[in-house]
């Protein structure tokens, strides 16, 4: 913003700490600092600002900010899409020392690729090897673009020069943005739980002691009477196979199956290993760990996890298969060590092999009806958070194709 400006604000911003008014300034990546009336504190801010004062790159990071960034106009916007954050400090730092200065007829911008994946696909074909999007948008909606040879960070000569000559494309329907800042489902849950908790303690003061007499005495009647009607656990797994409550959970078991019909998947073998893996484009592969035999059928979790997952991925560009466990076993346990989980069959690993990056999901384990439909959901739910890009990803720089 110059250098007029930031020193205006730093002498407001030191008036007003000083006078005894709290400040707090946030900045992704990089510790919140809120305390008042401290030199140290100060200090730490002032050299922030110094730092931060030349920084005019925005980042696409939801719907709102996409809007206010790339609004409908004649003009188009620059979207930088980057594809690790040194890429972005790389871009950061020709701006901060005046090498790279933004023209007043464009509007500048980035993204992370990996968290904006569905925006990124929609611009057909999807260019992996660029990372400069030029956006003409004309509605809320549609839009032109180009994609522009991939700039190497370093010579911004040829960035003005492509960027002079590009021409919009054929128009299309813009992707969806991806909010990153929007809680997920797990968030949502322990907020409403914390939320009834704190609503319950608070509303412990009001209730009498003869209310609580009786809740005592309803719960250990009801404690009671399920320790009487419940058979120990030892006599339960003898006799499963005897009596009406076996016989129902058989009958659960073989309607789940029936109504569960086994995916064909193509299996990862040394002919479609290349494919499945490529070493030379991003993409993720979901491989489904099983351990095929003749002498019986696919178990229950193989199948439930194969069925969810092919639902799932019908309009995605996420590749699917089976990994025999014997075949591969050794490979497998490389991911399986660095998760920290137990592998064992209708486990699923989210691999990006260009990237060296992977995402692992391990099923529990299913007695019943029920907890097969519990599988389902959580197959859901995690793939709903990979395609978010929510979950802990882990990294193997030196992983190869197995053998």
């Amino acid at each position: 913003y110059g250098d007029d400006y930031f020193a205006q604000f730093k002498q407001w911003y030191q008036r007003r700490v000083r006078g005894g008014e709290g400040v707090i300034m946030f900045k992704e990546d990089y510790p919140a600092i809120s305390r008042k009336d401290s030199p140290s504190c100060i200090d730490a801010l002032v050299k922030l600002m110094d730092a931060e004062k030349s920084l005019i790159l925005p980042k696409i990071s939801s719907p709102q900010t996409f809007d206010q960034l790339c609004r409908v106009s004649s003009q188009p916007c620059v979207i930088f899409v980057f594809d690790s954050k040194a890429e972005y400090q790389a871009t950061k730092s020709l701006i901060q020392t005046g090498e790279l200065i933004f023209k007043r007829n464009y509007q500048f911008s980035f993204l992370y690729r990996d968290a904006q994946f569905q925006f990124i696909e929609s611009f057909s074909p999807p260019s992996s090897f660029s990372n400069t999007l030029l956006l003409w948008r004309h509605s809320q909606h549609t839009a032109s673009f180009s994609w522009l040879p991939r700039w190497d960070l370093l010579n911004v000569v040829l960035l003005y020069q492509n960027l002079k000559s590009a021409e919009p494309r054929q128009m299309i329907a813009l992707g969806q943005i991806t909010n990153e800042h929007a809680p997920t489902i797990v968030d949502k849950v322990v907020e409403f739980f914390r939320y009834s908790v704190e609503s319950i303690i608070g509303q412990i003061h009001v209730i009498s002691l003869n209310t609580w007499l009786s809740v005592i005495s309803i719960i250990t009647l009801f404690c009671v009477t399920f320790l009487i009607n419940t058979e120990p656990a030892e006599h339960r797994v003898e006799g499963a196979g005897e009596g009406a409550e076996g016989a129902a959970q058989r009958e659960e078991l073989r309607s789940f199956r029936r109504n569960t019909p086994a995916v064909e998947l193509p299996t990862l073998n040394e002919i479609n290993l290349k494919r499945l893996l490529p070493s030379h484009r991003s993409q993720i592969t979901l491989l489904i760990v099983s351990d095929p035999s003749e002498r019986r059928e696919v178990p229950l979790p193989v199948r439930v996890v194969s069925a969810q997952l092919r639902e799932l991925t019908r309009s995605s560009n996420f590749a699917l298969a089976t990994v025999s466990q014997s075949t591969y076993k050794s490979w497998l346990l490389r991911f399986v060590e660095r998760a920290g989980c137990r592998l064992i069959e209708g486990s699923v690993i989210a691999v990006n092999f260009n990237k060296k990056y992977y995402n692992f999901f391990t099923p529990v384990n299913m007695c019943s009806n029920s907890s097969l439909v519990n599988l389902q959901d959580r197959v859901t739910l995690w793939f709903e958070r990979l395609c978010e890009g929510s979950l802990p990803r882990f990294t193997l720089e030196n992983l190869d194709h197995p053998s």
